[in-house]
């Protein structure tokens, strides 16, 4: 039975036959378990409470394990569609409180990129295009600045967003349910290491996508010498999967905020952690970046193009932000979802470890 499936039987069950499961938890598979969990933190029942009471009528019940067993190892699932629509499920059980957590770093980030790029483009606007650009290295070094610090503060946003989600899906896998406050404080204590490892994974990834373009031009330019000129669509095919490569071996750090937030791991320790749990992960990584990446791309453009085809101009001056909000909102909707795959992959892996 899919874990939809389940998540629908149990919301039809009351407080105690969900607890009369919870008692029983070795005949539940691992996904009946993760279906368990959500629907005891969506209708918010206080666990320890509810033990209490349980002990208190001579019942040994098994529910303090539930938050252990709501996320089992990756193995256990066998399949990534699995793992997937668990996230989802979490997603889906505490949508606004993802949401919440995610659009302070969506509207920083595009206020912050928005500027630098205004302000770069003006700096350069003077730079005549083609072989005359070369001669002013200094102006477009100078541009480039604003740009990049903008792309920077995005990312330090969506860090933050990061570390706070992660502490979100610890507490819901175990049966509570967070403030949004409460999670941004768990990120508070944590900011000085979570701003290094923020410009550590930022530099890191500038080098990554740096090699790749270079590795993509190099091929292109030798090709060029011998009088061979590649089509557009092969040129963006190649920078394409550069690009996606980079991409996904970075997201073997994609574990460190997690260890650094969750389990108050030095900066290095964090990175090396976050390589030895994503071994052998490749296509979960991949699958979360393209829901992410991908689907945050096509959420995010979607309202321009419907805007691009609207045929009459609609002389309102506000009318031009309402898509840009909507595009935001979208991104806000969409991004959580590899936040929250990361941490509940980073949970899983590390909770046979960290239970010896």
């Amino acid at each position: 039975m899919h874990i939809e499936d389940l998540s629908r039987d149990y919301s039809a069950k009351s407080d105690e036959e969900l607890l009369r499961l919870a008692m029983e938890l070795d005949e539940l598979t691992p996904i009946a378990r993760t279906a368990l969990a959500n629907e005891l933190a969506k209708r918010r029942i206080n666990v320890d409470e509810r033990l209490n009471l349980l002990r208190a009528e001579g019942v040994q019940p098994r529910l303090e394990e539930l938050g252990a067993q709501a996320t089992p190892p990756l193995g256990d699932s066998h399949r990534v569609s699995q793992f997937v629509a668990e996230v989802l499920t979490v997603y889906h059980n505490h949508f606004w409180l993802f949401v919440k957590l995610t659009a302070p770093a969506v509207i920083i980030g595009f206020i912050a990129i928005l500027t630098g790029g205004n302000e770069g483009r003006e700096i350069t606007r003077h730079i005549p295009r083609g072989v005359g650009a070369f001669g002013y290295k200094t102006p477009i070094l100078e541009g480039i600045l604003p740009t990049q610090l903008g792309f920077l503060i995005s990312w330090i946003g969506f860090c933050v967003s990061f570390g706070a989600i992660c502490s979100a899906v610890r507490q819901t896998a175990a049966g509570i349910i967070p403030s949004v406050h409460q999670c941004f404080a768990a990120v508070g204590s944590r900011m000085g290491p979570l701003l290094r490892i923020s410009l550590l994974l930022y530099s890191i990834l500038g080098v990554l996508f740096a090699t790749a373009i270079l590795l993509a031009v190099a091929p292109i330019l030798v090709l060029s010498k011998h009088q061979v000129h590649p089509g557009f669509f092969t040129v963006r095919l190649v920078a394409f999967l550069a690009l996606g490569s980079a991409l996904l071996i970075f997201s073997r750090f994609g574990l460190a905020i997690p260890a650094l937030i969750l389990d108050n791991r030095r900066v290095g320790s964090a990175m090396f952690r976050s390589d030895e749990l994503t071994k052998g992960k490749w296509l979960t990584l991949a699958v979360l970046l393209v829901k992410s990446v991908v689907g945050g791309y096509l959420a995010g453009m979607f309202p321009f193009w419907i805007a691009a085809r609207i045929p009459v101009k609609i002389p309102a001056p506000w009318f031009p932000w309402l898509f840009t909000a909507a595009s935001v909102a979208a991104v806000t909707a969409v991004e959580p979802t590899m936040f929250i795959g990361f941490a509940l992959l980073y949970i899983r892996m590390s909770r046979p470890l960290t239970a010896r």
